[in-house]
């Protein structure tokens, strides 16, 4: 099974890493080429999203007092600002989360251990797979975007850019409206696989601290059990058999305390941006039903991307809610297995570690959003039942 599912632990978040490299948002700490990639950085960032960003804002200026022109063009403006936000959040505590992976392919975390390269392996899959299904639903809603001037042309409509926006020029004529709509069409692409992969490297390091509670939880079970069985008439073999049992309970905790730090470290780097990331798709999922709802003319085009990028932000509030939920799941696990151990026929010593063990697995590890909301899924159900409720007082307000 392994060899067919061959791939390289933590994967995943090597995928998410190199994106984020290359479209300039990962700059090297130490390298005499520092400076010149932080000006790549400055160039990266004003293409994909500091042009954008302000001809919404603009845009918002402009068509101040009309609503439904806000509304319209609202939903990939609070994208954009996260989007950035994240940008910012990833720059400004880079060292922090270098340190975070640094951890992750540590010894500690039996990267190279071929006894868990099962479950390495598995959780790997598991990142891979989210970042894949996400990509997906951003890819096909962007793509649908960028095509937009060339479906118009097809059918001959009036121009129109793939976003609406605010430009100090005419951007109907030729050839300021090709230059504006190909920057567009090329920068919400890229954006999109950046976005992603911010994301995915943040539920890519929750997916690392589920794994390992999964090898922790492994490692308790099997604390000394083959042992005992070999050497139950041998005395002499059996206290050396408790003696090692109460090392490797040792270790446990060790490797209890390293998750409970890497999952800490999770929680305040990113538990701020997740809470405005909430809002603001809550926010989008409504918006773009209603936009929906009041369209006059379908346009295959926009109406499949609308569509996708609805399911996109929907996926992107259900990832980090799913990965929290499993976190929370995998720690509780943790009780149920000291409890499985080979407790009974150990040492005084070895019972009362056991049993702060399973004490500190009765707080299990949780992860919120802006310490008010917890990642699970709960909470996701009740972020789609808000969007619906505004949703619905949107469609009384215009009927």
């Amino acid at each position: 099974m392994i060899k067919e599912r061959a791939i390289e632990p933590n994967f995943h978040l090597k995928v998410s890493l190199s994106i984020i490299y290359f479209l300039g948002t990962w700059p090297p700490r130490v390298s005499k080429y520092r400076i010149l990639y932080l000006l790549y950085t400055i160039c990266s960032f004003t293409f994909l999203l500091g042009i954008l960003l302000t001809s919404e804002i603009a845009n918002v200026i402009a068509n101040w007092g009309d609503m439904s022109k806000i509304v319209a063009f609202a939903t990939i403006l609070m994208t954009n600002c996260v989007h950035a936000s994240k940008v910012f959040i990833i720059l400004y505590r880079q060292k922090r989360i270098q340190g975070l992976l640094d951890i992750a392919n540590s010894p500690a975390f039996s990267r190279h251990d071929q006894n868990y390269q099962d479950l390495l392996i598995d959780y790997t899959w598991k990142g891979i797979f989210h970042h894949a299904v996400y990509q997906s639903f951003g890819a096909i809603a962007v793509f649908c975007w960028g095509i937009t001037p060339i479906t118009d042309l097809i059918a001959g409509r009036s121009r129109r850019l793939p976003m609406e926006g605010w430009y100090p020029y005419n951007v109907t004529k030729t050839p300021a409206f090709e230059i504006t709509a190909g920057h567009q069409g090329i920068a919400i692409i890229i954006a999109c696989f950046h976005n992603v992969a911010l994301d995915t490297l943040i539920t890519g390091l929750i997916t690392v601290a589920c794994c390992q509670l999964a090898i922790l939880e492994r490692n308790i079970i099997s604390i000394d059990n083959e042992k005992n069985i070999q050497s139950d008439n041998d005395k002499s073999f059996l206290a050396e058999g408790k003696v090692l049992s109460y090392q490797q309970l040792k270790k446990c905790v060790m490797h209890s305390n390293m998750i409970f730090y890497f999952t800490r470290e999770i929680q305040n780097i990113f538990s701020s941006i997740i809470f405005f990331q909430f809002l603001s798709n809550c926010m989008i999922i409504c918006l773009i039903a209603f936009n929906v709802s009041q369209m006059k003319v379908y346009i295959p085009a926009v109406l499949i991307g609308l569509v996708t990028y609805m399911c996109c932000m929907t996926y992107q509030i259900f990832i980090f809610c799913w990965h929290g939920n499993e976190l929370h799941l995998h720690s509780i696990r943790i009780v149920t297995a000291a409890y499985s151990s080979n407790w009974l026929s150990n040492t005084e010593e070895f019972k009362r570690s056991l049993q702060i063990i399973m004490m500190r697995a009765h707080r299990p590890f949780i992860l919120t959003a802006g310490n008010i909301m917890l990642l699970s899924l709960n909470t996701f159900v009740e972020i789609i039942r808000m969007s619906y409720s505004i949703f619905t007082v949107l469609q009384g307000s215009t009927a």
